[in-house]
């Protein structure tokens, strides 16, 4: 996949985003997400990559909360409350990949994003195959304070018109594509503002691919914003 990449800055971004593949059965397995700067992952149609199906719309429908709720039932410890339906895949079955704001049932705890992977049988029942783990640099995990001058989780993800305007003014020149904001991630205080927005990505020029991506945007105190890094996002199938 290729994009347009904002200068980088040192104001406060550091680290990186792991990458998760996930088998169409086994035991669940926590990792983390890998986002990259290129993919090797083909575009096999409009709105398909990697053999992903990516929908239209990614707010969820009754049918797909139906299937995520069954999918993590008996699931105890974390909270899951699911904020976007990322994809499906086709398989003896169907694949889904969730978005997902996990808190673990502890007084105290902050809450992180994960991409929850629900393998849906042909025999009509779920089964959950992975959850992998967006993180941002010097937030620290769900039971740790944030590090200093780290990034902090957001508590409310949606994306309201202060999110949409930061994506819309911070990618106006990039090319090649367009960004909508799907969550709101976290945010960092710096001379200003960091912001981490879950974006959709459409292509709009033959060089380009669908998919989705972190940004990491910088917002100055003069209302200015940057693009700092984008982290492509992919959903794929280890082979």
């Amino acid at each position: 996949m290729k994009y347009i990449f904002g200068k980088m800055t040192a104001i406060g971004l550091a680290g990186a985003i792991a990458v998760v593949c996930f088998t169409a059965c086994g035991k669940i397995n926590e990792t983390t997400v890998q986002t990259t700067e290129n993919t090797t992952v083909e575009e096999t149609a409009a709105h398909k990559v990697g053999g992903w199906t990516l929908p239209a719309d990614t707010k969820i429908t009754d049918e797909e909360l139906a299937i995520f709720n069954k999918g993590i039932e008996g699931l105890v410890g974390v909270e899951y409350e699911p904020v976007a339906y990322l994809g499906s895949q086709l398989v003896a079955g169907t694949n889904h990949c969730f978005l997902c704001k996990a808190t673990v049932v502890y007084p105290g705890t902050t809450p992180q994003y994960k991409l929850v992977y629900i393998y849906e049988k042909l025999d009509g029942t779920e089964e959950i195959l992975n959850i992998a783990g967006i993180e941002l640099p010097g937030a620290g995990d769900a039971d740790s304070n944030p590090i200093p001058g780290g990034w902090s989780y957001a508590d409310d993800p949606s994306v309201d018109e202060k999110s949409a305007s930061i994506v819309d003014k911070a990618t106006e020149n990039l090319l090649g594509a367009e960004y909508e904001p799907v969550a709101y991630i976290g945010s960092q205080v710096v001379a200003g503002m960091n912001h981490a927005i879950l974006c959709r990505i459409t292509a709009i020029s033959p060089d380009a691919e669908d998919g989705y991506a972190l940004l990491y945007i910088y917002e100055d105190l003069n209302g200015g914003f940057e693009i700092l890094e984008i982290n492509e996002i992919t959903l794929s199938i280890d082979a």
